[in-house]
């Protein structure tokens, strides 16, 4: 896995940063970071964990899944996957229980931002949308910028479910196979992604993953001057688009 999934070393970051701050705006951006769930049949033990409320709800249908986080670069190569943890975790949770997150507290993701969607908390390395009522225009202008990155991450698991249509429906790989199984999925994509193969866009499958406020949500108040201060800079550097107006 390590050849064509791996967290870019410094000069590619450095260009990584850079892209993504050509496209929204926002400095520093090292990923995007989006949580999917997979289906899965019932699992022998240990069900209450895999039972996915959400989907449950939304499908009418009692529903199973296990968690992929991934980030990515601007062209939907994923740089970071965690892979496998019971469907019923909300996703500050399974970023809690990933390499990401230990690598963040070791401090080595100390000079970049990666963007997460209201599904993630508020850190010094990771940037969400601002989830209070009546929106300021500098915070509704920030969350734009923000769902553009987070698109992103969203666009390249679409494309990952559309290239491997055994994700989209109940597998029947036994569950403690299933990470393999995914891990070699998300590299093939990544072969695929960089060799620039023609995605067919009738193969494009619509992501369902509804976000859940995290409980804490706000773990940092150097994080939230910081988010203040990028999405100031944004407004009144002419960053931010008119689309709010």
């Amino acid at each position: 896995m390590p050849k064509f999934l791996q967290w870019p070393d410094d000069s590619k970051l450095a260009k990584i940063k850079q892209e993504f701050e050509s496209i929204s705006g926002i400095p520093k951006v090292g990923g995007s970071i989006y949580t999917t769930h997979i289906p899965i049949i019932a699992p022998k033990s240990n069900v209450a964990a895999y039972f996915n409320k959400r989907h449950t709800e939304r499908n009418q249908k009692t529903s199973y899944s296990i968690t992929v986080q991934g980030v990515v670069d601007p062209a939907g190569v994923f740089t970071d996957v965690c892979i496998g943890w019971p469907g019923s975790m909300p996703d500050d949770q399974v970023l809690e229980k990933s390499a990401l997150y230990e690598r963040a507290n070791l401090g080595l993701l100390n000079d970049v931002h990666i963007v997460g969607n209201s599904g993630f908390p508020l850190m010094d390395w990771l940037l969400v949308p601002y989830a209070v009522q009546n929106l300021t225009w500098t915070q509704h202008a920030f969350n734009e910028k923000v769902g553009e990155i987070q698109a992103a991450a969203k666009a390249a698991f679409a494309r990952l479910k559309g290239r491997w249509s055994c994700l989209q429906k109940r597998t029947e790989v036994k569950l403690q196979e299933l990470p393999v199984v995914l891990g070699a999925c998300c590299v093939l994509h990544n072969i695929c992604e960089m060799r620039k193969e023609r995605f067919d866009p009738e193969l494009n499958f619509e992501i369902f993953d509804d976000e859940m406020a995290p409980e804490n949500g706000l773990r940092s108040a150097t994080a939230i001057q910081s988010r203040d201060h990028i999405a100031h800079n944004l407004l009144h550097h002419g960053l931010a688009g008119t689309g709010f107006l």
